[in-house]
């Protein structure tokens, strides 16, 4: 994507350089003509040198307009990352939310439990209370019998009194644990439903600036391709008068030798703009994970079919955003085979990194990205069989990630920040 920056600086020198040139072929014309010029060849030099003039401000004021839309562009880029990092908060804060509410139904759930094994004592309960309460002992005031029966009621009613007391208060103190539960997974459910419903926010943000981003500059670079060719088809136009034909040959060797001084200085721009501001090797310690999630599986470890894995491996939400780790040119981007959809990232110094797994992407090859930028987003079903194997039994997606010096897969732990810990955070 950044390559339309490079060739500012060329756009805001060269086509000066070939306009001057196309300036003074028109002058020498008029000055070193062999003869007095006919009047109809005389008026199609003069026009033709106001349209050149004409075509020489145009160029300068569209590569003006250029020159902001890659500053503009750079400002979308430095968003998109401030962008897709408060997603990836967002998609902690969820996470952190469902488990909180996971534990809240796990209590509920004992809870009900442990009154449905004491329904027997429960009802038993009850009923004992229902007979005590149809059946006072009598007063002490009547008949001796009537005094025994009293006594008998009284000592009764003091031996188990106090048991069915005590199991009244452990039932009520369950039953308002319960209520409370009830309530606070009430409130739970309705904040993860607000910190879904920001992240929803915040990813249709990232859709908009994404286009943008890409098409920004396009427009002016396709504007200023046809005016540098209508001004080119003017100089062609004054090169067929008879007066050029002399000169013809000295402005296409200078025209030549300007165009390869441009492809030079623009090759060298290009390069230059496409440099990571960090060389891969000293970002040792430096690099964020480009997922939230969990390390299912590190480097080296057995991979489920047989073999070590070569690389990281990390289990993310449904539809986790996924960004690069390091600045880096896009050297593939697409399906591969059953590991969906890849990234494969070049940072320079023979290095390149692969992210795999993602249900799409939104990067694209020869695009240059600075760290932080999103690349694509993961999907909702569970990892590949083909390429990870039997790691993740509860069925979320999984971010596979691996580092090559060369052509030979590397431990990705040392450039972590923090180390192997969980990417979650």
């Amino acid at each position: 994507m950044l390559w339309e920056a490079a060739r500012i600086a060329f756009y805001q020198s060269g086509p000066m350089r070939h306009l001057a040139v196309s300036t003074a072929l028109v002058a020498l014309v008029l000055s070193t003509s062999g003869g007095p010029l006919h009047a109809q060849e005389a008026q199609q030099l003069d026009t033709l040198k106001q349209q050149i003039e004409s075509g020489k401000a145009n160029e300068a004021r569209i590569a003006g307009e250029i020159a902001a839309a890659v500053q503009a562009q750079d400002a979308i880029a430095a968003k998109l990352a401030a962008i897709a990092q408060s997603i990836q908060s967002q998609e902690a804060a969820v996470a952190k939310s469902e488990t909180g509410l996971a534990s809240l139904r796990q209590d509920r759930a004992e809870i009900l439990t442990a009154l449905g094994e004491n329904q027997d004592v429960l009802s038993e309960l009850l009923a004992g209370l229902q007979r005590l309460e149809q059946n006072q002992p009598p007063a002490l005031v009547v008949s001796p019998g009537d005094i025994l029966a009293a006594l008998r009621g009284a000592m009764l009613l003091g031996t188990i009194a106090p048991e069915l007391q005590e199991e009244a208060k452990g039932l009520a103190v369950k039953l308002d644990r319960l209520k409370e539960l009830e309530a606070t997974i009430t409130a739970r459910k309705d904040d993860v439903a607000r910190d879904i419903a920001r992240l929803n926010d915040e990813r249709a943000a990232l859709k908009d600036l994404v286009t943008p981003k890409r098409s920004l500059v396009s427009q002016g670079t396709a504007d200023l391709e046809a005016e540098r060719k209508r001004t080119a088809e003017l100089a062609e136009k004054a090169k067929s008068l008879k007066q050029l034909l002399s000169t013809l040959e000295a402005q296409r060797q200078k025209q030549e030798a300007a165009k390869a001084e441009e492809q030079r200085q623009r090759e060298s721009q290009e390069a230059l703009l496409r440099q990571p501001k960090l060389a891969f090797p000293d970002a040792r310690g430096k690099l964020p994970f480009p997922a939230q999630g969990a390390i299912v599986r590190r480097f080296g470890e057995a991979d489920g079919l047989g073999r070590d894995s070569q690389g990281l491996m990390i289990a993310t939400r449904a539809g986790a955003q996924v960004t690069t780790p390091a600045d880096g040119k896009v050297e593939f981007a697409g399906p591969f085979r059953s590991y969906g959809d890849v990234v494969i990232l070049n940072p320079g110094g023979g290095y390149r990194l692969l992210l795999a797994g993602m249900d799409k992407v939104t990067a694209s090859v020869g695009e240059f990205l600075r760290a932080g930028e999103p690349v694509g987003e993961m999907g909702s079903g569970p990892a590949s069989v083909t390429l990870f194997g039997e790691v993740v039994p509860d069925g979320r997606p999984v971010l596979y990630i691996e580092f090559r010096d060369g052509t030979e897969a590397i431990d990705s732990g040392p450039w972590w920040i923090g180390g192997l810990k969980e990417a979650s955070g």
